[in-house]
């Protein structure tokens, strides 16, 4: 399901990263999740074996990296991060956070809480329909895009 669809169905927001993959430019926005990243990739047909080597793309980057991390680097370029839900300590990913939050003491009940990076879109669900007024019409053809 798309992050926007989701959404809509939660009614929560959302924020969204234009895909940068350099070669075929897909124009499409990906939300800012591990696994949103991964289904995002599988569409740019870079899957295989994580084993194998394979260059990052994305926005002119051109390190040479192992698939299987292809998706956790690619939450550094977002400048994607992870926090502390407890006492706010902020690492650049979710794994160290939860690293923390099992050996201390104090966090031991903390979640690792997602901290967006600084090229994002925020995508708020409308709440109820449309009103398909003509100005509003007029508004949604002349205006969009």
């Amino acid at each position: 399901m798309l992050a926007i669809e989701r959404a809509n169905q939660s009614g929560q927001p959302v924020v969204l990263y234009k895909c940068q993959l350099q070669g075929i430019l897909c124009g499409m926005h990906v939300e800012g999740t591990a696994s949103a990243i991964s289904a995002h990739l599988r569409s740019h047909d870079t899957t295989g074996p994580n084993s194998i080597s394979t260059i990052c793309t994305w926005g002119g980057c051109s390190k040479t990296l192992k698939k299987g991390s292809l998706t956790r680097h690619l939450l550094t370029h977002l400048g994607i991060k992870a926090r502390c839900s407890v006492c706010g300590v902020v690492k650049c990913r979710r794994d160290l956070v939860r690293a923390h939050i099992k050996s201390s003491e104090l966090c031991h009940s903390a979640t690792a809480d997602n901290v967006d990076g600084p090229g994002g879109y925020v995508f708020v669900p409308l709440v109820g329909p449309l009103p398909m007024t003509s100005d509003f019409y007029d508004v949604l053809t002349h205006h969009s895009g």
